[in-house]
């Protein structure tokens, strides 16, 4: 048993983690791998892949004892879903297909559904886009909260927070703007939170304690990983790399310092809507290295995290 099991779970965003999975048998073989690793205890899984697929994940999630969340993202990302689009009914149709999603999280027992907002042509119309925003999160939360009062449980509707300028180019965005949509949204459906991915702070241009500190009472989930700022690198932007790559932004002191900060603003005391809060790796391999050597990466570097909060920070102490 690892220390933090009784203070907060450990997930992976599988589908960042395994790219390049494509069968069902791939990606139940990679799914297998995670559960029996005692190291994680929870597990996010592409909303896109099929029913009978993320039948079978639950199930073994079920079985293992591991957290079972949905991750929108790829479905957002690929389809350009826009939940705060300036035209109406374009805003509309991504509220339904939203909808869809939301039925099978909870066709498939998911805990959490995470999405993010959409693109933006004019900055100036910002505010505007801001209130579209809070009325698609809001008519969503409304669906869910519905639905779940017949399933039996809430599902957690998790927005995460992704770059403004740099690559995936969204609406929320800076921690301003991500600050005015939760204040808004959780007011009135407490299953609502923010996701904050360390690897996005970077490429907002944004400090780690400062977003962490005023978010604080919104943030229901938290992704860590890398990403690289310099223009001439190829994988320039929201890449994912593993931590510690040259040119990256993050390695394991920015995680120590991270973590010291979630747990100064008492994330891991905070009501969320899965079993404890969950600290995930995103990170993914690139081209040419392996995916689980890139995960064997990653918990190395948390651990050495963890043990700069323990000595430097004097943190954490369970």
């Amino acid at each position: 048993m690892y220390p933090w099991h009784a203070t907060f779970h450990m997930g992976i965003v599988h589908f960042m983690a395994y790219p390049q999975v494509k069968t069902e048998d791939e990606i139940l073989k990679s799914v297998h791998k995670i559960l029996n690793d005692d190291f994680f205890q929870a597990i996010e899984v592409n909303v896109l892949y099929e029913d009978n697929i993320l039948e079978k994940i639950s199930a073994l999630c079920e079985t293992a004892d591991v957290e079972f969340l949905l991750g929108a993202q790829p479905f957002f990302l690929t389809k350009k879903i826009n939940l705060n689009a300036g035209n109406d009914e374009e805003r509309q149709q991504a509220i339904q297909l939203c909808k869809m999603q939301i039925d099978r999280s909870y066709q498939h027992r998911a805990r959490t559904l995470t999405i993010l907002s959409g693109g933006y042509d004019v900055i100036e119309k910002k505010e505007e886009l801001k209130q579209k925003l809070i009325h698609s999160l809001k008519e969503l939360c409304h669906y869910a909260q519905e639905v779940g009062n017949t399933a039996g449980y809430q599902l957690g509707i998790d927005l995460e927070i992704f770059d403004h300028t740099v690559d995936k180019k969204v609406l929320i965005g800076p921690a301003p703007d991500a600050f005015d949509i939760a204040k808004s949204v959780k007011a009135d459906y407490p299953a609502f939170s923010l996701t904050v991915d360390l690897s996005h702070i970077p490429l907002l241009f944004e400090d780690p304690y400062y977003v962490l500190k005023l978010l604080a009472p919104f943030i229901g989930h938290v992704h860590i990983g890398n990403g690289i700022l310099n223009k001439k690198n190829p994988y320039y932007g929201d890449s994912h790399p593993r931590f510690g790559i040259s040119g990256g932004c993050n390695d394991f002191q920015e995680v120590a310092h991270f973590i010291f900060t979630l747990e100064k603003i008492d994330y891991f005391h905070q009501e969320v809507m899965t079993e404890k809060p969950v600290i995930s790796f995103e990170v993914k391999p690139l081209p040419h290295e392996d995916s689980d050597l890139v995960i064997a990466n990653s918990k190395r570097k948390f651990l050495a995290a963890l043990d700069k909060v323990y000595t430097d920070y004097k943190g954490l102490g369970y």
